[in-house]
């Protein structure tokens, strides 16, 4: 836990020390780009798990760029991390507790809700929904390592909140997170 409260405090600084011309959704005519850590659950293909979900810790990168004046289109990627992810059965044994590393690749579309609604607090803080969906390569570590997919998808909701030229924002859902905190520039 100290590690990803060092992670998250160690990306504002140096994010807050760069000159980003990023503002919030409202004033910001092209992308925003967001850095961000949490959880994640997939639906495996292939042989390990046999199409079971697993959950994950999830490193993010992800950018969203305006569409219409309240919707945005984006895409995520990053790295997932499954420990015990995955297992087989091979000749009459299973093998279990060997790690996962997915490379997640995927997109999402957002309604700003804020700026829809003409909310004049729309220019600090941001609250949208939405739907992500994606899937990657899922490298298994154990014996007899391999590749194989995995996908998700579903809704999300988040809020973001900009002080200048960057914001901190959590976002809940299922699909690409469960739960994800990070920064927007």
């Amino acid at each position: 836990m100290k590690s990803l409260q060092l992670f998250i405090l160690t990306t504002i600084a140096v994010i807050s020390s760069l000159n980003i011309n990023a503002q919030g959704w409202i004033n910001d005519k092209g992308g925003m780009y967001s850095i961000g850590v949490g959880g994640t659950q997939v639906f495996y293909l292939g042989r390990y798990g046999n199409g079971a979900s697993n959950l994950g810790a999830a490193f993010n990168v992800a950018g969203e760029y305006k569409v219409h004046r309240f919707v945005g289109l984006g895409w995520q990627t990053g790295m997932d991390i499954f420990p015990g992810g995955g297992y087989y059965r091979d000749k009459g044994y299973i093998y279990r507790n060997s790690p996962v590393i997915g490379i997640p690749i995927g997109f999402k579309v957002n309604v700003h809700i804020l700026e829809a609604a003409g909310a004049p607090i729309a220019d600090r803080l941001d609250v949208y929904a939405g739907a992500n969906i994606g899937g990657g390569p899922a490298f298994y570590t154990g014996p007899n390592s391999s590749v194989t997919g995995f996908m998700y998808g579903g809704p999300q909701v988040g809020v973001r909140y900009w002080f200048n030229k960057v914001a901190i924002f959590g976002e809940f859902g299922y699909g690409a997170t469960f739960a994800n905190i990070g920064v927007t520039f």
